[in-house]
């Protein structure tokens, strides 16, 4: 029922956040304020639809909508309008990680970066890191040799990216910002649209993010945020949990609520995490409760090494499902990060239990799926070079790197994007009769697809009639070995048609670029949000967050995995741990189990390992170590054994 001023809601885990967010929207409409005055910001696509759905339904009809968007989508269009003030056209196109990396290893080819031990993704990682900070990547002398080189890059990135009139993820943000401090009339104008700002997990937000919130909320500080400091684990990508834990120093006269009360687990869960998480000094007070009763401890057992504690695993599943009737899909093992999945999979699949690995291939990463994307892309947008470059040799037509090199330096020579240069070929003298007749060719071919889809026809028949105009699965089909690998891909190119259709039967203004952006956006933003398939839930520490489980495995809680190596030479590293330790331990509803190992391979050699100091942080009365047959009444033993016998004999069979 708070309206007016700055308003703190930490909300610890499981404690209905979401609900607290949309019903004050809610209220603040049928208090007479105006919807579309209304701003919620928040992560994920999942997280804004929700919010959107509970809203609608909790607002009479022709009381307005309020705009409900993430960050990125909502600074996408303001730039839609806008972007023109900062020297870009309004078609541009956004890249994502696979096109950044590409374009910076034709920067690196350029200067002669190939010669020396540099990948392009981890200078794409300073550089995006530096973007989020407003600043420029560190070019002291004294650097390591990829900071010099992200140094000397970044100009030259930026300034490819705005000769092909594109802007990767990060700009989406940045030039935002840019605009709003380098034209204050426009921010003055979307500070009289949005009177009112509301910021769902503000605990992930980073500084760039904040100065953008900040300059939107003005005078009025009107700004509602929620979030939970002890949930704050994305400190390597640029999240800043200082915004949270300083908001009411930044915001005089904040009123805060604490939400303690948990809604999703047992009280012996919520007893292990507080004693975890209360051994951080960078935190804001607050302690969980819950009226679900005690339930059951949390159980402890140690596993002799890697295999033997995914056997364990794998065997406490299937006992769970027969004895308890818990399905599959109500059970999750998490882990650092999926290179630890294999142990897991190999043990699931030798007793034919169904599981699901989150956090594979985008299918937006796959390369019949890239490459169908670069040729709407340079429709979309003709001066994005790049997109060209992949779009004009898939499948290959002629055009080599000796041809593609002339008409780039003939475009680069006239101030031409490269598309331009393919009409030109009369005027270069070194291009092959053959060449220029495939440029003039692909020339034609966009023209000809820029009109059709420019015509408002069904966007998914336009689509099938370029796939095939360009031979593309025939293309596609000769590219794998085996039937059954081609096939997938083809199902994939299908799947890609089905997507354009199904965008352009929600789109109110359907286009080309409308569905690029749709597409970039669900792709980069919608990190994992779902479970995934049917069965046990395999997934990462990270990727779990938002997500819950009855039954919940915790696995390699060790020192060097669980705090990391590489986070314990600094209290900031290491309570940011505690924080990744606690956001797992409150994934669990109902039971939750946590294994380490005696030892564990590494590097190919059998090393001792040490039990996690997080463990002993649980207080002693809410957790229980256990053995292999602990509590385990006649029926389990057989049925413990009947498992056993028959993973022998799939593998025997096998």
């Amino acid at each position: 029922m708070h309206t007016d001023g700055p308003l703190l809601i930490l909300a610890g885990a499981g404690s209905g956040k979401t609900r607290v967010i949309t019903t004050r929207t809610a209220y603040l409409i049928h208090s007479g304020v105006k919807a579309a005055s209304i701003l919620a910001v928040t992560f994920t696509n999942k997280a804004a639809r929700e919010m959107k759905e509970r809203v609608r339904s909790m607002v009479r009809k022709g009381g307005g909508r309020p705009v409900i968007s993430t960050f990125h989508s909502l600074c996408l269009r303001i730039l839609r309008r806008e972007i023109e003030l900062l020297g870009y056209r309004k078609d541009f196109t956004i890249y994502g990680t696979s096109e950044q990396v590409s374009l910076l290893r034709n920067l690196m080819s350029d200067i002669k970066f190939h010669d020396r031990n540099f990948k392009a993704e981890s200078i794409l990682e300073i550089i995006s890191r530096a973007k989020n900070d407003f600043s420029v990547p560190d070019d002291d002398e004294s650097a390591d040799p990829v900071k010099e080189a992200s140094a000397f890059l970044y100009p030259r990135y930026r300034e490819a990216l705005k000769s092909m009139n594109a802007l990767d993820f990060d700009d989406l943000l940045v030039l935002t910002l840019k605009l709003f401090r380098e034209h204050p009339e426009v921010c003055d104008r979307y500070r009289e649209q949005f009177r009112y700002i509301m910021v769902d997990e503000y605990q992930d937000t980073n500084r760039i993010q904040y100065d953008f919130i900040k300059l939107l909320a003005g005078q009025r500080r009107n700004i509602c945020v929620v979030g939970d400091d002890d949930q704050s684990i994305y400190g390597w990508r640029g999240a800043d949990i200082g915004n949270i834990l300083n908001f009411e120093k930044d915001f005089h006269r904040t009123i805060t609520v604490r939400l303690e009360q948990n809604y999703r687990s047992y009280s012996h869960i919520l007893q292990a995490a507080n004693g975890v998480i209360g051994n951080n000094d960078r935190r804001m007070e607050k302690s969980l409760w819950t009226k679900r009763g005690d339930g059951p401890k949390v159980n402890i057992f140690k596993a002799d090494d890697t295999e033997d504690e995914a056997e364990w695993v794998a065997d406490r599943i299937s006992l769970m499902r027969d004895d308890k009737n818990i399905s599959f899909n109500d059970m999750a093992v998490l882990y650092r990060a999926n290179t630890f999945s294999r142990p897991f999979e190999e043990a699931l699949r030798s007793r034919r239990i169904p599981y699901s690995v989150v956090g594979g291939t985008s299918y937006f990463e796959r390369r019949e799926i890239r490459d169908l994307t670069a040729y709407l892309k340079v429709i979309a947008n003709p001066s994005d070079d790049l997109s060209l470059l992949r779009a004009v040799n898939a499948p290959k037509r002629g055009l080599g790197p000796s041809a593609l090199s002339i008409l780039s330096d003939y475009a680069q020579s006239n101030g031409l994007c490269l598309l331009d240069s393919f009409g030109k070929t009369a005027e270069m003298n070194s291009l092959s009769r053959r060449a220029a007749d495939s440029a003039d060719s692909f020339l034609g071919l966009i023209r000809h697809f820029q009109d059709k889809f420019d015509k408002g026809r069904d966007m998914g028949t336009v689509l099938k009639e370029l796939i095939e105009d360009i031979h593309f699965r025939d293309y596609i089909s000769k590219l794998y070995k085996t039937p059954e690998a081609a096939f997938r891909r083809l199902e994939n190119i299908d799947g890609f048609i089905d997507s354009v259709r199904h965008y352009e039967s929600v789109a109110q203004s359907p286009s080309i670029l409308g569905f690029l952006e749709t597409m970039a956006l669900t792709d980069l933003i919608e990190e994992k949000e779902e479970k995934g398939g049917q069965g046990v839930t395999l997934i990462s520490f990270h990727s779990s967050k938002g997500l819950e489980f009855p039954v919940v495995f915790i696995a390699g809680t060790e020192e060097d995995i669980l705090p990391h190596k590489k986070s314990v030479d600094s209290s900031e590293g290491v309570e940011e741990e505690r924080r990744l330790f606690y956001v797992g331990i409150t994934r669990a509803m109902n039971e939750l189990f946590i294994t380490y190992t005696d030892h564990r391979r590494k590097y190919g050699k059998e090393v001792p390992s040490v039990p996690s100091r997080f463990l002993n942080e649980m207080p002693e009365e809410s957790v229980n170590v256990v053995d292999r047959f602990e509590e385990m009444d006649p029926e389990q033993e057989k049925a413990y054994v009947k498992n056993l016998y028959e993973s022998f004999m799939a593998k025997f069979e096998e």
